[in-house]
């Protein structure tokens, strides 16, 4: 169980110390006390829109060894945060201004809390003096800090400069015990600049993230029993990738995800099948160990009845019953619960005829994708050009969409998906936060003509900053996917036609590399020319497209139970 620790200047440094002796307190300013917290809570970048609100904030942080990466639109600064926080588990900061500055972040941070990231919004306010006056002073909002609220896990304003440490130990406790998810904190500007020699201490209360025993036990025996057992995992079961696999060995179970838990359990596993393929198996299973997932499709439209036992694992006590109360619910970490059920599973039949049933549902499904053309053949094309540990970022575009269901994934977090909020536009932002957090490792990005124009002004900050990202650019001159359900729901379209620029010139405009590909062929060779430079610039690549299959058929998919 982890000790309680106390959050004082031995975190964020204040007192001078000769030898034996505490010297008079070194006065600081709320901003160096921030900025020292953050180097000894391990944060090494912040993507920001610098401005007058937060200008201490940014000149304290400069003084440490935190990389800062500007971007041009504080909502691509966000979503820059949610790919470095996505991609590796830890924390990815972006620190904005109030007011317009808050509201442009919006879009990642509702990202962030939908695609469980653990992300730190650091926002300015406006003097203290004047909030809630209305007053009418530059970047006021009303309730700035309920906004906040609304789109985080939890958000508090820094009230005093003696309450610096306060509000920040509560904010870091929150992002490595509890669910996942972004928090915010707002400083006025007149306490960011304030002067303050002894914050006031905080002391981190006991966390106890394992399982239940008697719960575990329950779990042991419904697993024991079972005979067509499946396991779904999600985004919080990314960090015991490798236990989850041995465990699905021994219990021969096949294992799914819908998007955040993909590659846990690499596509090339046998055990791994297709989103689609284990709906088709839905009917027959009879126990399921759902894994750090919010489990919603299956429970909401694929139906659920008595036969069905269904084993929850989840740190949110909350979500685990939100839809339906699971036969057993474990609340806590999935690493020690998953280690708990492998240590107390004992031998299991060989389920060779369950497994053939799994084998040939998966073959079917594979057939189904591969009439997805050209999407599958473009998929083909991408998965053969990027290594195996590359990062493949989605968007809500034609491609993306059958990626879902068709880009073979191979390790977590390594695919960094839209999750249900479905922003349009936050690929291209995204992957730069991917790639920032992962210098060595190649990143695409996969957009159409719409989506990429929401934060294709960002090539300036991949060349100013060195950014090697390969954006894939989908070019059908439409917002393809809502042309075709107006015209099922309308019989015509209505504001999808697009007016695009040549985007090869766009590029090159900002001097990155612009290239055109005609066809899976000529896109596979062109992702392996940008991805063997060495200049560091991002490449674009574009590819004209014409309508495509639709992929929903594989994607939301009927009550089956």
């Amino acid at each position: 169980m982890p000790r309680p620790r106390q959050v004082t200047d031995a975190l964020c440094p204040g007192v001078r110390k000769v030898g034996d002796m505490a010297q008079v307190p070194t006065a600081k300013t709320v901003a160096e006390h921030m900025a020292a917290r953050l180097v000894a809570e391990g944060v090494d970048v912040v993507f920001t829109v610098p401005g007058e609100q937060i200008d201490p904030l940014m000149g304290a942080i400069a003084e440490t060894d935190i990389r800062i990466v500007p971007a041009r639109h504080e909502q691509a600064a966000a979503f820059m945060a949610y790919g470095y926080a996505r991609s590796t588990g830890r924390i990815g900061v972006h620190a904005v201004i109030s007011g317009p500055g808050v509201l442009h972040s919006t879009a990642g941070l509702a990202l962030g809390y939908s695609g469980d990231a653990r992300m730190l919004c650091l926002a300015g306010q406006i003097p203290t003096k004047a909030l809630g006056r209305g007053y009418g002073v530059p970047h006021e909002i009303p309730d700035q800090l309920g906004v906040l609220a609304s789109l985080t896990g939890w958000a508090a304003r820094v009230e005093t400069p003696e309450s610096v440490n306060a509000v920040l130990g509560e904010a870091f406790h929150r992002l490595g015990t509890r669910r996942p998810r972004p928090v915010a904190v707002e400083v006025p500007a007149d306490v960011l600049a304030a002067t303050v020699a002894v914050p006031d201490t905080w002391t981190e209360p006991e966390t106890d993230r394992s399982p239940d025993p008697t719960a575990v036990a329950a779990a042991l025996e419904l697993l024991a029993s079972a005979r067509t057992p499946m396991i779904f995992v999600g985004s919080g079961a990314r960090g015991c990738a490798a236990e989850i696999t041995r465990l699905a060995e021994r219990l021969r179970a096949p294992v799914t995800s819908e998007l955040g838990g993909r590659g846990i359990v690499g596509d090339d596993h046998e055990l791994a099948i297709a989103y689609p393929a284990a709906h088709r198996l839905w009917p027959r299973a009879d126990v399921v160990l759902a894994i750090g997932t919010r489990f919603m499709r299956p429970q909401v439209e694929w139906g659920l009845d008595d036969d069905l036992k269904v084993i929850r694992i989840d740190l949110d006590a909350e979500e685990i019953e939100r839809v339906a109360a699971p036969d057993v619910a474990l609340v806590g970490d999935a690493s020690e619960a998953v280690a708990a059920l492998s240590a107390g599973l004992g031998d299991v039949d060989d389920r060779e005829s369950w497994l053939a049933e799994v084998k040939e549902a998966q073959r079917a499904v594979e057939a189904d994708v591969a009439r997805l053309v050209p999407q599958v053949d473009f998929i083909r094309a991408m998965r053969g050009a990027l290594p195996r540990d590359g990062f493949f970022v989605d968007e809500l575009t034609q491609v993306g969409y059958t990626a879902r269901v068709a880009f073979p994934v191979f390790g977590p977090s390594t695919y960094v998906p839209a999750t249900y909020q479905g922003g349009l536009g936050f690929g291209f932002a995204t992957a730069l936060g991917v790639q920032v957090a992962h210098p060595g490792r190649p990143v695409l990005s996969v957009s159409g003509d719409g989506g990429f124009l929401y934060t294709a002004t960002e090539l300036a900050t991949a060349v100013q900053h060195r950014i090697p990202v390969v954006a894939v650019v989908f070019n059908d001159n439409c917002y393809a996917n809502i042309a075709r359900s107006q015209r099922s729901l309308l019989g015509r379209t209505v504001a999808t036609d697009l007016h695009n620029p040549d985007f090869v010139a766009f590029a090159e405009s900002f001097g990155a590399h612009g290239v055109l590909a005609h066809g899976p062929d000529d896109l596979a060779a062109e992702i392996a020319a940008a991805l063997a430079r060495a200049d560091g610039m991002p490449t674009v690549i574009e590819v004209p497209v014409a309508e495509m299959p639709s992929p929903w058929s594989l994607i939301r998919l009927p009550r089956v139970r």
